[in-house]
């Protein structure tokens, strides 16, 4: 027997309660034309005719209770797989909600991950870049020495001699060809590292260097042996002319040490990254005014007068 659900119990309930109607109707006309037949003839006998017109009502008033009852269930069984698509649906819907939020949850999880995972990788190249951490990797390793021959008694001793200018333009050569941290005798260079002539030996950052001086630079090791020995470069220009020692070796690994001087800013400080395109503009707005009160001096001076 098929369950109908709530929708069959009332229909049920529906004609249980019609059918209770139709059997008081019916009692309620054989009753009363009954009586109204016994009044007429002159006494209470039912009349011969009465209880066929209580019938006829009664079975007009079933027929269409009946024809009620076949619509109402033909409506239900019509509309119940509905109902049960609609719950279906709404069960469907909970369960993609849940696993929606399970996956934004975990979505956020992912990009936290890889957040931490770029300030850890931006950490690591700040620090490779500022020298703060000792670094390993393939280079060249390049000793540089004064000249070793005994000079004649008209030769200058000064030009045959390492100098800073000559091991500053060295260390910049590997920069350009591709260094990514080179070191002098053990010192670290960093930004600040400034070379200077300190009498017979040579003052990088803070260290006084005597020769010879051994420079490692960690960085593609073809390429950096290149930069030094194209025509016109280092070598052909500051080193055989003057007849300087300098040998130069490719090395799987080289070992350079953190930097271990001061890192103190006194003046600059870090501009937050919301307010850099404010500083631009305004950077760029007084640039333009000096340009335009150096153009006005200037047309003033040229006209003979005091800018």
């Amino acid at each position: 027997m098929l369950r109908m659900g709530w929708a069959g119990e009332s229909v049920g309930i529906l004609f249980f309660m019609s059918s209770m109607v139709l059997k008081g109707f019916f009692n309620f006309t054989v009753n009363y034309y009954g009586k109204v037949s016994a009044f007429k003839e002159g006494g209470y006998r039912m009349g011969n005719h009465s209880w066929k017109i209580g019938v006829g009502l009664a079975s007009m008033l079933l027929g269409m209770l009946l024809v009620f009852q076949f619509r109402t269930e033909t409506n239900v069984k019509t509309y119940l797989p509905q109902f049960k698509t609609v719950s279906e649906l709404g069960i469907k819907w909970n369960r993609m909600q849940t696993d929606l939020d399970k996956k934004e949850t975990e979505l956020k999880s992912l990009r936290q991950q890889i957040q931490g995972y770029n300030r850890d990788e931006e950490v690591k190249s700040l620090q490779m870049a500022a020298g703060v951490t000792p670094l390993r990797g393939p280079g060249v390793e390049i000793t540089l020495t004064d000249v070793e021959r005994p000079l004649k008694s008209y030769e200058d001793p000064n030009l045959f001699i390492v100098h800073y200018d000559q091991l500053e333009l060295l260390v910049n050569e590997l920069w350009a060809a591709g260094a990514e941290a080179v070191a002098i005798n053990g010192v670290r260079l960093v930004a600040q590292t400034g070379f200077s002539c300190a009498g017979t030996t040579i003052l990088v950052g803070t260290k006084k260097l005597a020769p010879p001086y051994t420079i490692r630079a960690i960085g593609d090791p073809g390429t950096l042996k290149a930069a030094l020995m194209i025509p016109g470069g280092f070598i052909e220009s500051q080193i055989l002319p003057f007849e300087l020692g300098i040998w130069i070796k490719v090395q799987d690994s080289l070992y350079l040490p953190p930097y271990k001087g001061s890192s103190v800013y006194n003046y600059a400080e870090v501009v937050p990254e919301e307010l850099e395109e404010t500083t631009n503009s305004e950077m760029e707005g007084e640039a333009g005014a000096d340009a335009l009160v150096s153009a006005e001096s200037w047309g003033s001076v040229e006209e003979g007068e005091e800018p």
